[in-house]
């Protein structure tokens, strides 16, 4: 373990033990002007544009190498942040480091968050992106669909959602700590409550209370763990062995897999949980971009 993945989950615990003296709403609030903030440092070499498409605000991360990106791969990235935070200033940084790596352009997609949009107002913020990508005459052979976390549920999601309404699929997934199962009763929650600086039960519950509509947290629309994982690009997973939601990263792998589909799970020792969207202060973050542009390049040539 790294002497920055030591100092920075100190600090993570640090922070967790200070937000759970706050009441629920405190602690929401706290956690979304927290994710809110900008402190990217993007290289020069790197372009950042704002853009609407389809009506839905996002960002196009570029480099500037690339001065006719129309033949490069799209990743089309969906934050984290629990449903309810997350921006796109708290992920350019790692956009920016994985655009680099991976020869990619990146597309972040600035999903309406709960509770002011509840479920599916965020999905269906990311499948309208993906038409538009469509509609513009982008082939969903240059398209790759990413996240962290929430991010990560609404990655598969999606590609659940473009199988099941037959739109060409994207060449590949890829999924940093995903959280899939809103229910938060998986053995790792319970095993890895002492190991993870960053979250617990109790936080991901309030989280899916403020996202939740009237559908029950395992219908698997919101819960995608549980749909059919069947007929799905190729998969990238990345977790942390000690994080509380280790086993949804684990769980989907093996549902993919025995079930016929292509899944790669790789799982670092100790770092905090969604570890690669903190690369620019951790190594084990920049590993995890390494290995995430070679996937990316492999599905995408």
């Amino acid at each position: 373990m790294s002497i920055q993945n030591m100092a920075l989950n100190a600090i993570f615990r640090a922070a967790q033990t200070s937000a759970m003296r706050l009441d629920p709403q405190q602690r929401f609030l706290r956690n979304r002007k927290l994710l809110a903030v900008d402190r990217s440092r993007v290289k020069k070499s790197i372009q950042v544009r704002p853009d609407l498409l389809a009506g839905v605000k996002v960002e196009w991360i570029t480099h500037e190498r690339n001065s006719n990106p129309s033949h490069l791969p799209i990743c089309v990235y969906f934050h984290g942040g629990g449903f309810v935070a997350g921006s796109l200033n708290s992920h350019r940084d790692m956009a920016a480091m994985l655009c680099d790596k991976a020869n990619v352009t990146m597309l972040m997609v600035d999903y309406r968050l709960a509770p002011e949009h509840r479920f599916p107002a965020g999905l269906d913020d990311a499948l309208t992106v993906y038409r538009g990508l469509l509609a513009q005459g982008i082939s969903a052979s240059r398209l790759c669909l990413a996240g962290d976390s929430a991010g990560g549920n609404i990655t598969l999601a999606t590609a659940q959602a473009i199988r099941d309404t037959q739109l060409p699929a994207p060449k590949a997934l890829v999924l940093f700590s995903p959280w899939l199962d809103l229910q938060n009763n998986s053995p790792s929650c319970s095993s890895n409550a002492h190991h993870d600086a960053m979250l617990n039960t109790q936080i991901l519950d309030e989280f899916a209370l403020l996202y939740a509509s009237d559908l029950p947290l395992d219908h698997p629309r919101m819960s995608p763990l549980r749909g059919k994982v069947t007929d799905l690009p190729p998969c990238l997973i990345i977790a942390s062995k000690v994080e509380v939601l280790r086993d949804d990263a684990r769980q989907l792998y093996e549902k993919i897999t025995t079930q016929g589909g292509r899944a790669e799970l790789l799982e670092w020792d100790k770092p905090p949980h969604a570890f690669p969207v903190m690369a620019r202060f951790l190594p084990e973050g920049r590993e995890a971009l390494k290995a995430t542009a070679t996937f990316i390049q492999k599905q995408m040539s």
